[in-house]
């Protein structure tokens, strides 16, 4: 059995922590399956639950939840006002030995893949062949975003790899979009960390780019998002090459939020075009088979 408290107890324990702030006391009922957990605990730790744990109601004053803190603190565990959320696994092995896997910053929280085009001969020896790009695995609060002119975010891994090595070889960057700060979107917990830079960099008003395939899922994501653009190929190249294999039958119940989106916007918004040739279409085209000169497709807010 572990030593700490139950995560429901510590969470209620917190809240009338908070209540005590102002009251004299705080009652909770008995029969709470996270009050009868609490005595279990006193009663592990030889901590006298008499007389504030009554028949009907559990009766809470400062004076007892000092007592809980420092038996807390006696067992090295953290406090009931840390902030184990906020904590890594490295601050809470400091603060306690009791990991909260469930609570703290999972390793990859706050971190993003970073794509930067390789400014010059910086690699050792013992690599063969120096990388048109490099990747970073970084924690985003790390960056300096205000350095960048842009943000530019990649829905597929393999282009995320090669975004710059493609240029111009494969396709030609437009200057706004081979000047951003690349990053991958991700799944699960890499997304998060995305998600919050993009949300932090969208509310300096600079443009935050979509980089994705051309079918109704990527141009759902980029036009109900924080984006400012896309980034496409001409709407030529998407007429030339765009198929349904490219389009899956799944993403049919995604065409009506896309027809609305496109009916708000005036005939010669240049992204209408774009979203109206999908739906009415339904051909889309991988992001893999980009070619030729992309463009900044902007989206109408």
């Amino acid at each position: 059995m572990s030593p700490d408290l139950p995560k429901v107890v510590r969470n209620v324990l917190s809240r009338v922590q908070a209540k005590l702030q102002e009251n004299t006391c705080v009652q909770q009922p008995t029969k709470q399956a996270s009050m009868q957990q609490l005595r279990a605990w006193c009663e592990q730790h030889g901590l006298d639950t008499h007389p504030w744990f009554a028949t009907n109601m559990v009766s809470f004053d400062r004076d007892i939840l000092a007592r809980i803190e420092q038996t807390l603190v006696e067992l090295g565990l953290h406090r009931l006002d840390e902030d184990i959320r906020q904590q890594d696994r490295f601050q809470q092995s400091d603060s306690s030995r009791v990991e909260h896997k469930h609570l703290g910053l999972a390793p990859k929280e706050r971190r993003v893949l970073m794509a930067q085009a390789n400014c010059g001969a910086y690699f050792p020896e013992w690599v063969n062949t120096s990388p048109s790009q490099w990747v970073m695995d970084i924690d985003w609060q790390t960056l300096e975003l205000s350095v960048f002119a842009s943000v530019l975010v990649v829905e597929n891994l393999d282009s995320f790899y090669e975004y710059f090595s493609h240029h111009p070889q494969r396709y030609t960057l437009p200057e706004l979009a081979l000047n951003a700060l690349v990053i991958y979107r991700g799944d699960g917990l890499e997304s998060r960390a995305r998600k919050a830079l993009v949300e932090a960099y969208a509310a300096t008003g600079k443009p935050v780019i979509y980089f994705g395939d051309y079918d109704s899922a990527g141009l759902n994501i980029a036009i109900h998002g924080l984006y400012t653009h896309m980034l496409l190929p001409s709407l030529q190249h998407l007429i030339d090459n765009a198929s349904d294999v490219a389009q899956p039958a799944g993403q049919l119940q995604l065409a009506g939020s896309i027809d609305k989106y496109a009916a708000q916007l005036s005939e010669h918004d240049p992204l209408k075009r774009y979203l109206v040739h999908n739906i009415q279409r339904q051909k889309g085209l991988r992001q893999q088979a980009f070619k030729g000169a992309l463009e900044m497709v902007p989206i109408a807010r």
